[in-house]
């Protein structure tokens, strides 16, 4: 914690000082629940007071109820401080982990199957090597700066950042991150312990579920339908993970899917569950849309949601996090990043920035853009012999189709079948359907296409199984 010095020269009394810095400590997280604060009479030499304005100074704390102190063991942050803390900074505050458990069980089964080139894997979350703005490292290495520039600061790379997917944020409110996976790994380690209980969206990808579950973290999963109305929350759900997207059957005007939200955020500051939104911006799609209905936009003012995102397409494998959220939550997000050595290095942030400010970027979207759609045609061209059987989903994602397809089978089968097959995928249900998100960047089109077929073979081939089992 930060040297603190009273300012003798400032309006406000030295007592009230003194308030004023160990509440703000204990509010962003530097002093934590049952943390020990010095000794009046040490406190009082060292900040050159009477130990009078220090006495002063802790009764009023005692009297808030942020401090206790007890003969033998000196004054502590008390254990009920997080209760009595405003409510936009409550929820935050009750969520600290304190270390990662080691026995969990993962989803072992598609994990031991990623490094089999005879399998075609959708479940990656990155970009085909073809679709990316550079292949290899070589190309990277057109971006680097030269000797007569000046290298970004990392205030910089923020604004860039947040140009890119049209956010307005101080450079307070974001953290940066190598990747997807480490930037919610960060925020677990900040808010979560092994055994809590959090709520996530569907579908979900594979990596980032076991993120969690390898972290001894119970996951409650629930469709956006659910999320509406809450009622699948369990007392001491924690956290809610929920996706950008609005994911429906249907179209949804703008003004329904913001409407939606505000009550979804309403009941959640209700019951003092915070959100953390995932979100997924790739060089393929070109120029965003602002999308006002996000969650974290809609929150911002409450302080209750957390956004946690990346931006692929650069390279294989390659990609930049980001976390956005209060400031007094992004200030203990930054602690931790530093403390497990996760910060991105100076010459990936240089390079990620030169890209944004290149020619090149703007030609490659557009080429990838023709792409995509091409491949979009052709896949559904595929699914439309399944037509009578599958219901396509307007959602918010230039890089993937959805849709439906009923009869809902058994999933567990389903995935059997599929890795059997050699495609690995995760659909998941959703109310009397099997909900599949096909991504069209992940792998090659050839594979995309071939990958398409095999689905249509396994769905087929479960659907005459389960109708001549019901017959």
């Amino acid at each position: 914690m930060a040297r603190f010095v009273l300012n003798p020269e400032s309006s406000k009394p030295l007592y009230k000082q003194i308030v004023d810095y160990y509440e703000n400590s204990i509010i962003n997280g530097s002093l934590q629940l049952g943390n020990p604060l010095p000794a009046e009479r040490d406190l009082a030499v060292q900040l050159g007071v009477n130990r009078s304005t220090v006495t002063t100074a802790y009764a009023e704390l005692r009297a808030n109820g942020l401090i206790t102190s007890r003969q033998g063991s000196g004054t502590r942050v008390s254990l009920d401080a997080a209760e009595l803390m405003p409510s936009h900074l409550t929820t935050w505050n009750k969520l600290r982990n304190q270390h990662l458990s080691e026995e969990t069980p993962l989803k072992e089964k598609p994990y031991s199957k990623m490094n089999d080139s005879s399998f075609i894997n959708l479940n990656t979350g990155m970009i085909a090597p073809e679709l990316c703005l550079a292949r290899n490292a070589y190309d990277l290495a057109t971006y680097t700066t030269n000797s007569e520039q000046i290298s970004p600061m990392p205030i910089q790379m923020k604004e860039a950042i947040t140009q890119f997917i049209h956010y307005s944020a101080s450079s307070e409110s974001m953290v940066l991150s190598s990747s997807l996976e480490q930037a919610v790994l960060i925020s677990m380690k900040c808010f979560l312990n092994p055994g809590d209980v959090i709520a996530i969206e569907e579908p979900i990808n594979d990596s980032l579920l076991n993120l969690f579950l390898a972290s001894g973290i119970q996951v409650i999963r629930y469709s956006t339908e659910q999320l509406r109305n809450l009622k699948f929350l369990k007392d001491g759900v924690k956290l809610i993970i929920a996706s950008s997207l609005t994911i429906d059957g249907c179209s949804l005007t703008q003004s329904a899917a913001i409407q939606q939200r505000k009550k979804i955020l309403t009941l959640c500051e209700k019951r003092e569950i915070p959100i953390i939104e995932i979100v997924e911006y790739s060089l393929l799609k070109g120029s965003h849309e602002y999308l006002p209905h996000s969650f974290y936009e809609l929150g911002m003012d409450r302080k209750l949601v957390m956004q946690i995102g990346h931006i692929t397409g650069i390279a294989p494998s390659l990609s930049l996090g980001w976390i956005l959220g209060p400031e007094h939550v992004m200030k203990r997000v930054a602690e931790v990043q530093i403390q497990l050595s996760m910060t991105p290095s100076p010459v990936f942030l240089e390079i990620i920035y030169n890209i944004f400010q290149s020619i090149e970027i703007h030609k490659h979207m557009e080429d990838v853009k023709e792409e995509l759609h091409e491949r979009k045609q052709q896949v559904r061209n595929k699914l439309n012999t399944l037509k009578d059987q599958i219901t396509f989903l307007q959602v918010e994602d230039t890089t993937a189709i959805w849709f439906d397809f009923k009869p809902a089978l058994h999933l567990e089968e389903l995935i059997e079948a599929l890795s059997e097959a050699h495609v690995l995928l995760s659909p998941s249900l959703y109310e009397e359907a099997v909900r599949i998100k096909l991504p069209l960047a992940s792998v090659s089109k050839d594979n995309l296409l071939e990958a398409t077929n095999r689905l249509i073979s396994v769905l087929n081939t479960l659907h005459i199984k389960q109708f001549a089992e019901i017959y």
